[in-house]
């Protein structure tokens, strides 16, 4: 029971005591205000008490405490995509970037509105926390004049990631508008096997030499020293 019904009763319960010991049974005023008093005080221990915000569910198993978290962490992820995609030199893939950053945010928006879909997508925070830290190896690879065979091929797939991440969050969205649980489910088992990829990727340590000796170097550090004879 809300706050407000909770005092209207008392409030209701003891005036009505006052006027009905007062006027109706003409008990002096006093005694009447310490009855209304009492029918108060006693009401209050019979209703129940308000429940906590934090205790109110937003949907069906989910507190609202849970929804903003969900929320916020997809916010902040989003906006760091939508960061870091300036920061990208590759101008195709700083699109993809930035229109995966928009569907991500846009998935959002509809969550807030529909809190009872956040459970069916309730790996997107850590999907959009795993892809923000994916780019953020990328932009600090993709600055170096010279990369590795590897460096470059982990950058590639990077990329490749990124553009099937974006089909994902594309769908669920549409998947939510049509109301199509199915089809959402199916799409977010997909995104999870791609983030377990993307991990994969994350985790190799493809960082190129900061100081690359120039090739007639190298060569001179692969010859053995001849012997005086």
């Amino acid at each position: 029971m809300s706050t407000t019904p909770r005092e209207l009763i008392k409030g209701l319960g003891s005036g009505a005591g006052f006027l009905l010991f007062a006027f109706a049974l003409d008990v002096p005023m006093l005694v009447a205000a310490g009855i209304a008093a009492g029918i108060y005080f006693g009401l209050s221990l019979m209703l129940p008490l308000p429940q906590p915000v934090e205790d109110l569910d937003a949907a069906l198993g989910l507190t609202l405490q849970e929804r903003d978290a969900f929320l916020a962490s997809c916010r902040k992820s989003t906006g760091e995509l939508a960061q870091l995609a300036a920061a990208v030199r590759n101008r195709a893939f700083g699109e993809n970037v930035n229109a995966l950053a928009k569907a991500a945010a846009d998935l959002t928006s509809y969550l807030e509105k529909k809190p009872d879909a956040i459970l069916l997508a309730y790996s997107v925070p850590r999907n959009l926390e795993h892809l923000a830290g994916m780019l953020r190896q990328y932009v600090a690879i993709s600055t170096h004049q010279q990369a590795s065979g590897t460096a470059e091929e982990a950058l590639r797939k990077v990329e490749g990631i990124f553009e099937s991440a974006g089909h994902s969050f594309l769908g669920m969205y549409q998947q939510l508008l049509d109301n199509d649980v199915a089809a959402l489910e199916t799409s977010a088992q997909t995104l999870a096997i791609l983030m377990d990829v993307d991990t994969q990727i994350h985790n190799q340590r493809i960082k190129p030499s900061r100081f690359p000796e120039p090739d007639n170097q190298q060569a001179q550090r692969r010859r053995l020293p001849e012997k005086e004879t």
